[in-house]
């Protein structure tokens, strides 16, 4: 089994912060997903939408989540 790490660009305390959201929302989404929980899967998508609404100044990270369906280029 792979395991997703996000690791922070900057020093900022403030980037690292945002940085470890953003990989506690993609660590929930995989495990609901694997765990075939439909129902914690879209709760946990609904609150990604509402952190992208609420931080339109950095990538949508639900834009992340839907590539993460995706094969990877070989």
């Amino acid at each position: 089994m792979s395991v997703l790490t996000l690791v922070p660009a900057a020093s900022d305390p403030f980037d690292a912060a945002e940085a470890d959201v953003r990989a506690r929302y993609v660590s929930a989404y995989l495990t609901d997903n694997r765990a075939g929980d439909v129902i914690a899967r879209d709760w946990t998508l609904y609150e990604i939408e509402m952190y992208d609404a609420a931080n339109p100044g950095q990538p949508p990270l639900m834009d992340e989540i839907r590539s993460l369906d995706y094969p990877a280029a070989a």
